[in-house]
């Protein structure tokens, strides 16, 4: 059995996206990449959010659940939706710098570009779950920064100015190539007020439970003080 914190191989990664794609009876389901997207704003957000907050998304229905064929099935696939969500926070908690994003490419021309916009769609996605909690950063110039790649490859409009920014796979790829400083710089601007909340709703155990504490807590997308 693989550990709740291990990252998904290429091929659950792609379980998961044909479930999503081809067993999920909705327009509006998400695809891998956004679903990591989605994810990963879950994760570093402001906001601890509890599955039955964010799974409906996933599957563009107003239900936690989706249709499925058997239990098996159902608990199988929320096995590798949930063990994706904890490797991304468990990523995250131990070293950020290891930020593996679910990207495509695409070819234009003969040379290959990196393809973000489902991905930054997904963390848009993610971030308006709880947007009133993370207006604190847009509102100051450095998360405007930060913000900006995300939202111009991950928007659905787009002001003139802006559309040409995104007109062709190389300004998108441009776009892309600062995600990774993005994304760092708002784990790390949230990262104190996700260990204060949490240190307040925290119980006070003994110290031979500690532990406990700590796995339950990773597994619900905490971040927990050194």
């Amino acid at each position: 059995m693989a550990d709740a914190f291990e990252p998904l191989s290429d091929g659950e990664l792609q379980e998961i996206n044909r479930f999503l794609l081809y067993e999920v009876e909705s327009d509006e389901s998400m695809v891998i990449d956004t679903f990591d997207g989605y994810l990963h704003a879950i994760a570093i957000g402001p906001t601890t959010l509890h599955p039955k907050q964010w799974l409906p998304k996933v599957w563009g229905m107003d239900a936690m659940l989706p249709p499925v064929k058997s239990m098996d099935q159902l608990n199988h696939l929320l096995g590798l939706i949930m063990r994706h969500f904890n490797s991304i926070v468990s990523r995250f908690q131990s070293d950020p710098r290891e930020f593996a994003p679910y990207w495509n490419s695409v070819t234009h021309r003969g040379r290959a570009y990196i393809d973000a916009e489902m991905w930054a769609h997904g963390f848009v996605t993610g971030m308006q779950l709880s947007w009133g909690d993370w207006k604190s950063m847009l509102d100051t110039p450095e998360g405007q920064a930060w913000y900006r790649p995300i939202g111009l490859l991950g928007q659905d409009d787009f002001y003139p100015d802006e559309f040409e920014l995104t007109r062709t796979p190389a300004r998108r790829n441009k776009l892309a190539n600062q995600l990774t400083d993005s994304v760092m710089a708002i784990h790390a601007y949230w990262m104190p007020i996700r260990i204060a909340v949490h240190e307040l709703t925290l119980p006070k155990p003994c110290s031979q439970r500690s532990g406990a504490y700590d796995g339950v807590l990773a597994r619900t997308g905490t971040y927990l003080s050194k």
